[in-house]
């Protein structure tokens, strides 16, 4: 078993971003700067990586949903994540291979809005100028 721990830790390192569970450092991709108006077409994996505290990037992998063409992510209380969205809202975001720079608004208190977990802030990821 010990013998695994340095191939799961060079493993994990190799992929650029967040593993399932695990946290992960600076999203990894080729990085689209002209602004996203509409997610849709563009959030069309299973799960978004989002990369929060730019300066020393930290990195999760989470469900999201897009309404209207906005992209909404709802992080529970606690979650170290959202310690980092409260403290500077500069985010990115990666699907597929392509890494979109954003920002994280605030748009919803625990059950306030229809559609997310009534115990949930809700975050809606902004391209910077749109």
């Amino acid at each position: 078993m010990r013998s695994l721990a340095p191939v799961c830790f060079f493993f994990l390192l190799a992929c650029g971003g967040p593993m399932l569970v695990f946290p992960g450092g600076a999203l990894r991709g080729d990085v689209v700067t002209d602004p996203v108006t509409d997610w849709t077409d563009i959030a069309i994996d299973d799960f978004v990586d989002l990369e929060t505290r730019i300066p020393d990037p930290y990195s999760v992998e989470l469900n999201y949903i897009v309404k209207d063409g906005k992209l909404y992510v709802d992080p529970a209380e606690g979650r170290t994540w959202l310690e980092h969205l409260r403290a500077d809202p500069r985010v990115r975001v990666r699907f597929g291979d392509r890494v979109y720079p954003g920002v994280a608004v605030l748009v919803g208190q625990p059950g306030e809005l229809e559609g997310f977990d009534a115990d949930r802030y809700v975050y809606r990821i902004d391209s910077p100028g749109s």
